[in-house]
C-alpha cells in the first residue's frame, strides 16, 4: 500500500536532485508584483501537504490583527515546517491563503512578492473567519520533498493536538475525493461524513493511513475545535493534516462538507490515461463533477485562483471564468478533460446557482473533475463573487 510551452521569459525552472534523478518544477507566468505564478507544473515527485498554519508564537497570535506581520510569520513557520520535511520554500508549488477579509490581500501579496519574486508558487485566496482569535491570515501549502525513495505516506510530528504537521504524498497514483456532507448535528455529521469518505476510498484500496489532507468546510467556524476532536477520534494516532474553511451553510443545509486527498494503491490501475474518473459503490455519478479523480501517472499542474470579470452578475462571472480557463489550460499542456480537482468558492447565490448550468456547457459529462463548492463570505478579490481553485494532469 502506498499510504514548456511558454517562452523563457515567462517560465521559471527549478531543478531538484533526488538520487540520480533530476526533476523540474515549471512556474508559468510568474508575476513579480504578486510573488505568484499563474500555474506550476510538477513532475511525479513526493509532495508535502501541510496542515493549516496559524501565525502563532507560544500559542498566541503574533501581532494580533496585523496582516503583514502575520504573513511574515506564516512564511517563516512554513519554511521551518518544510525543512523538517526535507524541503524549503523554493520548492513550494501551491499556497492557499485564508483571509479574514478581502482588503487584507494587498498586504499579503506584498510580503509574498518580497519573499518569492519571480519564483513563486500558484496561489489561491479566499475569505474565511479563523478558528483562532486574533488571526487574520492563515495558510496551507503543497511543496516538493527532496526525500529519496518515498514509497508510503510519511507524517510529520503530531504535536499536542494530535494532528500531523504535514504528510508526504509519495509518487505514483493519487486519489482526490469530492466533498461529502451529512445533515445531522455537526459532530455526528462529521463522523458520518468521514465514514462516507473512507468507504469510497476503501473501494480504491485506500485506508486511513494513506490520507494526506482533509479540508473541512464548517458552519459555524466557532465549533472547528469540536470537528477537529471528532476527526482525531476517527483517525486515532495518525490524524492527517487538517484545514478549516468557514462555510456559509445555514440550516437545513449540512453543517459540514469534507474533501480528501490520499495516496493510491500501486498496481491497482493499469490505465494509460493520466487521470481516471471513478464512481465507487455507494456513491452516484453526476455530469458536473466526479466523485473521485485518480491521477494514475505523470506530471500534475497547480493553478492560481481564477476569476470571472469584476462587477458583473454572478452568472456572467461564472461563464467568463470558464471561458478563460481554456487558454490557461492549453498553455500548460492540458485541457478541461484532464482537470483533476476543482474547489469552487462562491459568495452569492447568483454565482452558485449558475455554476451547474455553466459546467454542463463546458465539461464532458464522462470526465468532470472531482469538486467541492463552498459558499463563503467573499472570494479574496473585490467585485468578484466566484473563484475556482484548480489542479490538472497532463494530457
Amino acid at each position: 500500500m502506498k499510504s514548456f510551452i511558454c517562452s523563457c521569459l515567462s517560465v521559471a525552472l527549478v531543478s531538484l536532485v533526488a538520487g540520480s534523478t533530476v526533476a523540474q518544477i515549471e512556474r508559468i507566468d510568474p508575476d513579480r508584483g504578486t510573488g505568484s505564478a499563474q500555474a506550476v507544473i510538477v513532475d511525479d515527485l513526493p509532495l508535502i501537504h501541510t496542515r493549516q498554519i496559524f501565525p502563532f508564537e507560544n500559542d498566541r497570535p503574533l501581532v494580533r490583527d496585523d496582516a503583514r506581520k502575520q504573513t511574515e510569520a506564516l512564511l517563516q513557520q512554513l519554511q521551518e515546517t518544510l525543512r523538517r520535511s526535507k524541503s524549503d520554500l523554493t520548492n513550494a508549488v501551491k499556497l492557499n491563503w485564508y483571509l479574514k477579509e478581502d482588503g487584507l490581500r494587498p498586504a499579503v501579496e506584498q510580503v509574498i512578492a518580497e519573499r518569492f519574486r519571480d519564483a513563486g508558487p500558484a496561489v489561491t485566496y479566499t475569505a474565511s473567519e479563523s478558528s483562532e482569535s486574533g488571526v487574520v491570515v492563515s495558510l496551507d501549502a503543497i511543496a516538493v520533498s527532496t526525500a529519496v525513495g518515498t514509497k508510503e505516506v510519511a507524517f510529520g510530528s503530531f504535536g499536542k493536538q494530535g494532528v500531523a504537521e504535514y504528510a508526504v504524498l509519495p509518487p505514483g497514483p493519487r486519489i482526490y475525493i469530492s466533498g461529502m456532507a451529512d445533515t445531522n448535528e455537526l459532530v455526528t455529521a462529521t463522523r458520518k461524513t468521514l465514514e462516507k469518505l473512507m468507504a469510497a476510498a476503501a473501494h480504491l484500496g485506500v485506508g486511513t493511513q494513506d490520507v494526506v489532507q482533509l479540508k473541512a468546510f464548517v458552519q459555524p467556524m466557532s465549533r472547528a475545535a469540536d470537528v477537529q476532536a471528532e476527526i482525531i477520534r476517527f483517525f486515532g494516532r495518525k490524524t492527517p493534516p487538517l484545514v478549516f474553511v468557514e462555510w456559509i451553510s445555514p440550516a437545513p443545509n449540512p453543517p459540514i462538507e469534507i474533501e480528501l486527498i490520499a495516496a493510491g494503491e500501486l498496481g491497482l490501475s493499469t490505465s494509460q490515461e493520466s487521470v481516471s474518473f471513478l464512481t465507487p459503490p455507494g456513491t452516484t455519478s453526476t455530469k458536473v463533477f466526479s466523485r473521485v479523480a485518480r491521477v494514475n501517472h505523470g506530471k500534475v499542474i497547480y493553478y492560481s485562483g481564477s476569476y470571472g470579470g469584476a462587477d458583473r452578475s454572478g452568472a456572467d462571472q461564472t461563464k467568463a471564468l470558464f471561458e478563460s480557463l481554456k487558454p490557461i489550460l492549453a498553455k500548460t499542456g492540458t485541457d478541461l478533460e484532464h482537470l483533476v480537482k476543482a474547489t469552487y468558492y462562491v459568495s452569492d447565490d447568483d454565482a452558485g446557482n449558475a455554476l451547474n448550468d455553466v459546467r454542463l456547457q463546458f465539461f464532458n459529462p464522462q470526465r468532470p473533475p472531482a469538486a467541492s463548492k463552498a459558499k463563503v463570505k467573499s472570494v479574496g478579490s473585490p467585485g468578484r463573487t466566484i473563484c475556482v481553485d484548480l489542479m490538472a494532469a497532463m494530457k
